[in-house]
């Protein structure tokens, strides 16, 4: 059960960042998914923390139906959506930083000391780094937060 708490976890933020997409790049106001979902999202976190699983189920088939009621809202956001994933990976693994965006989110501090330690004249790279070590420390928050609720 407590697999099922962390695969609805990855799926709800998946739901968010689906949606969140649908609102940017359409027409269709979708504030009553993302904002159900941030709601189911933190309640899973709250669950997982007091270890009653079995709400789970109810935020697998949420999740779920909202993904598909995705395609409902607006067919041409969703398909832009699945689309865009391939070169995103491209364009974030493709252009020979990949070991640094990867070291400074899994080490945020490693990522803070290249932001104001590299040279002027690589000042994306020092950027690139710093991004990623923001995005580390609110990874490795919501991870130790996810981990401690199962620990509880």
């Amino acid at each position: 059960m407590v697999a099922l708490g962390i695969v609805t976890l990855i799926l709800l933020v998946f739901t968010l960042i689906y949606y969140a997409y649908i609102a940017n790049h359409s027409d269709r106001d979708v504030s009553f998914f993302m904002s159900v979902s941030l709601i189911l999202l933190v309640m899973n976190l709250c669950t997982n923390a007091g270890g009653t699983f079995g709400l789970a189920w109810l935020y697998l088939i949420v999740s779920v139906l909202f993904i598909g009621l995705g395609w409902a809202v607006d067919r041409n956001a969703s398909v832009s959506f699945y689309q865009s994933i391939g070169p995103w990976f491209k364009k974030t693994f493709g252009d020979g930083v990949v070991g640094y965006r990867i070291l400074c989110w899994l080490i945020p501090i490693v990522g803070i000391v290249c932001y104001f330690a590299l040279p002027d004249n690589k000042t994306a790279l020092a950027r690139t780094c710093g991004k990623y070590a923001l995005w580390g420390i609110v990874w490795w928050l919501f991870l130790c937060w996810a981990i401690i609720g199962i620990a509880i």
